[in-house]
């Protein structure tokens, strides 16, 4: 993907705004700033007030209004056909929304879903001036760079035993193992993927920036591959879903903005055995 005009968007393989595009946006709504917040205030019953709960953050909603004019031998009824194509709802998943605007940071998208496609008919309609409103759902409201960022995890020493039982105890915080640095250099969390490949016993894959860990309780050989996807809080092992294999104890964690480190150990390991891979992406609210 490679926006080269200012206040560029692309989705579905489409582009649009931008000097010289036959689609000009007039304005953007929903991108910039805060989303929506989910909170779980509640009242005080037969009292003035209400008691606070937490905050999250929702899905975003953009609204995108923009004009489509004909370009050359090209009508606008015909770009405006070409549009609508890319602009179709999904039924399930999102689409990179890609953009490119006078940030310090670079090309960056948004994953969304068209969930609404307007446009009206009127005298400019019928002489090549079409307006048009796309409505996008975002259900993770960050914002990525499109820069995919990585670092190597380096096989450090057993962390001491883990009893495989209900209140699992793990010796040692993990200090003084060697540690790969997730530089997060946006200013929202961000949620890494870890993969590692076999030889190895009951690898535990820590934060020690949170103090968290995910422990697996498994003997993987040199052809498994498991994937950690920690935003979907997901592990699969050769491309099969593989979370049962965590120890009931482990604790999911992620990359908050600005230095997080990340280390990869286990009980045993064999002859071949390697480190792993964690990659993500700065994030941005």
């Amino acid at each position: 993907m490679t926006l080269t005009a200012l206040y560029s968007f692309q989705f579905n393989g489409t582009t649009f705004g931008g000097t010289g595009s036959p689609y000009q946006i007039l304005s953007v709504d929903g991108l910039e700033g805060l989303p929506e917040i989910r909170n779980q205030d509640d009242n005080r019953g037969y009292a003035d007030g209400m008691f606070t709960g937490q905050d999250f953050l929702s899905g975003r909603t953009i609204s995108i209004i923009f004009n489509t004019f004909g370009a050359g031998a090209t009508s606008a009824q015909t770009n405006f056909n070409a549009i609508q194509q890319a602009l179709l709802p999904q039924r399930s998943g999102t689409t990179p929304l890609y953009f490119k605007l006078p940030t310090a940071v670079g090309d960056q998208f948004i994953n969304a879903r068209v969930r609404a496609l307007r446009t009206t008919i009127d005298p400019n309609y019928t002489y090549g001036y079409i307006t048009s409103m796309v409505q996008f759902f975002c259900p993770d409201p960050n914002i990525y760079d499109t820069t995919l960022q990585s670092a190597s995890l380096v096989l450090g020493g057993s962390l001491g035993r883990v009893y495989n039982r209900t209140y699992n105890l793990v010796y040692n915080s993990g200090t003084g193992l060697p540690a790969a640095t997730v530089n997060n250099a946006g200013w929202a969390t961000t949620y890494p993927t870890v993969t590692f490949n076999g030889p190895i016993t009951n690898p535990i894959v820590g934060n020690i920036t949170q103090s968290k860990y995910l422990y697996f309780n498994a003997t993987f050989t040199n052809t498994d591959s498991v994937v950690i996807n920690t935003q979907d809080k997901l592990v699969t092992l050769n491309g099969n879903p593989a979370r049962n294999l965590l120890l009931g104890s482990s604790q999911w964690w992620n990359a908050q903005p600005g230095n997080n480190q990340i280390y990869f150990s286990g009980s045993g390991t064999l002859a071949g055995t390697t480190g792993g891979t964690v990659t993500w992406r700065n994030a941005y609210i």
